[in-house]
């Protein structure tokens, strides 16, 4: 199914003037004008196309000339030459066929070219339809697991995936704020964790914040803090340290499970008595604001 992108990105071409979608298929301005004219005055003589187009005759007998080429229009009389389209269905239907090759043609090549090594970077994804396509491809691709931090409303919109993952054998850990949890357990094998034993929200950043990792080899950190940006990575090293986080925030749900008014009485509700004392004043401001994802 196409992304609201790309769907909004057709929406537009097609609204385009008929000359500016003909340059957006590599014709020139000439050729494009030429063509239009042919299109409301047809058979036309180069001398009458150039009246309509308002171009000097000279430039129009070569835009003409490249536009028989192309197979786009064709001389149906001698004397004078007049010229009409041809049929735009055929044409433009082979236009559309070569294009597709061509575009396959450039795939195939670069895959066969030098690539870089993915994991010497940290990828940057922008904008909620780029930032869910690829979590998407992420838990799609999962064979292990795939593990997720996040409010549950940023969970949800993945549980149809999640699910499907679950059925062909990925076990799902899900670390969750909030308390409308049940809709996400699904399947068996899909465990999920109230963050803290009890779920309850906290404030900023960690409200607009989702952390996955997926087979220990791919991690992605959201922020839906204004516009919506993650950071990807499949560095081994990253992965490794937000799959310990993670790790770490189930074993301090289980802990709260069996020593939760233990823990309330000395450390004080969420822990608060331990985030003032170690958590640097303003930390996730930059996240709040918009600014680069980080983990809550």
């Amino acid at each position: 199914m196409p992304s609201s992108s790309a769907k909004s990105t057709n929406i537009r071409r097609s609204a385009l003037p008929l000359a500016a979608a003909l340059r957006e298929l590599g014709f020139t301005d000439y050729e494009a004008r030429a063509y239009v004219a042919l299109a409301t005055r047809q058979p036309a003589t180069a001398y009458e196309i150039a009246k309509v187009a308002g171009l000097p005759r000279a430039n129009v007998y070569s835009a003409l000339r490249k536009l028989d080429a192309r197979g786009a229009i064709q001389p149906v009389t001698e004397n004078p030459v007049r010229y009409v389209p041809v049929d735009p269905e055929l044409f433009f239907s082979s236009v559309q066929r070569s294009t597709a090759g061509l575009c396959e043609d450039v795939v195939q090549a670069m895959k066969r070219g030098p690539k870089a090594e993915e994991s010497a970077y940290v990828w940057i994804f922008r904008g909620e339809a780029e930032v869910h396509a690829k979590l998407m491809a992420i838990i799609e691709s999962a064979r292990e697991h795939v593990w997720l931090k996040a409010p549950v409303e940023l969970i949800a919109p993945y549980a149809v995936l999640l699910t499907a993952a679950a059925r062909r054998g990925v076990v799902i850990r899900l670390i969750v704020f909030g308390d409308r949890i049940a809709g996400l357990k699904a399947h068996p094998r899909i465990q999920v964790v109230p963050h803290e034993g009890d779920g309850k929200p906290h404030g900023p950043p960690s409200n607009r914040m989702l952390t996955a990792t997926a087979d220990s080899s791919d991690m992605l950190i959201a922020s839906y803090a204004g516009n919506a940006r993650a950071s990807y990575a499949r560095d081994y090293s990253i992965v490794y340290v937000i799959e310990t986080l993670l790790l770490h925030e189930i074993y301090l749900a289980e802990i709260h499970a069996a020593m939760g008014k233990q823990l309330d009485a000395k450390f004080g509700t969420q822990l608060g008595k331990l985030r003032r004392k170690y958590r640097p004043r303003g930390r996730g401001r930059p996240v709040i604001e918009g600014g680069d994802a980080a983990s809550a």
